[in-house]
């Protein structure tokens, strides 16, 4: 089975709120190893200025974006690029909420991929909360650029390699997700 680590950054909690992406990003796994030239990694020009509050917690700012991509060309390279193959995130619900809504926005739909969230791994691990900082604690990972869409995404992928071994790679199955 081979897998894509994915990550977003965003300008705020909900789509349906007027927040944007600002980044996507993501880095194939095979055979629980991280496959560092595969890897897709884009900003994103959005409609509206980024607000300061973003760029505080991501570094991403107005003056980065002004000459990227519109979503309308950056999302369905990144849908080729993941391809059918599985999704691996860390809270799932917030960048699928983002993805989907853009991809119907633009006219190439919700992303059908099955997935794993990185959550639900930790949860089966772990007493507590799993919030991204804690898991990568927990297993003893530092994340070099935390906060933007490749450095979380590989850092995601790290864990989740740690966390399927220490689960059993025959019990990953149990914890994909179909979505349709």
């Amino acid at each position: 089975m081979e897998f894509v680590v994915i990550d977003t950054e965003t300008t705020g909690s909900s789509p349906h709120k007027g927040a944007e992406l600002i980044e996507i990003a993501g880095v194939v796994v095979r055979d629980w190893e991280i496959i560092y030239e595969e890897s897709f990694n884009e900003l994103i020009k959005p409609k509206r200025h980024v607000p300061i509050s973003i760029t505080m917690i991501t570094g991403i700012n107005n003056l980065m974006l002004e000459d990227k991509l519109p979503i309308e060309i950056v999302l369905p390279r990144f849908y080729d690029f993941v391809r059918d193959r599985v999704l691996v995130i860390q809270n799932a619900p917030f960048d699928l909420s983002f993805l989907d809504y853009f991809g119907k926005k633009i006219g190439i739909g919700e992303l059908p991929n099955p997935f794993v969230d990185t959550i639900s791994l930790s949860r089966s691990l772990f007493r507590g909360r799993h919030n991204l900082d804690i898991i990568l604690a927990r297993l003893g990972i530092f994340c070099e650029d935390r906060h933007r869409a490749l450095g979380d995404a590989v850092a995601t992928a790290k864990a989740f390699i740690k966390m399927v071994k220490m689960i059993g790679v025959e019990e990953i199955e149990k914890f994909v997700v179909k979505r349709i």
